[in-house]
């Protein structure tokens, strides 16, 4: 079941695009939260070259679980009630 799931046309295509929405929204709601929409001290911290590579991989790393698990769930459900 899991390789017909992740074989299914699109499934690939909507994980990558779940994860480029979750991303935005989760660093938007970051930015308000946490600097006040201060784009300034925003960019300084998430940035800077200690946490630069921190940053980018816990965002593609958690925006590609988001998009995984929901895709997956929701393609599952598409071809359980297709049977």
């Amino acid at each position: 079941m899991f390789s017909k799931i992740i074989s299914t046309p699109g499934f690939w295509k909507s994980v990558f695009g779940l994860a480029i929405v979750f991303v935005i929204i989760y660093n938007i709601v970051d930015l308000g939260i946490g600097f006040s929409f201060d784009i300034g001290a925003y960019a300084a911290d998430r940035f800077a070259s200690s946490n630069l590579l921190r940053f980018f991989t816990a965002n593609i790393g958690s925006g590609i679980v988001y998009g995984f698990v929901v895709t997956f769930f929701k393609f599952r459900s598409k071809i359980k009630q297709n049977q």
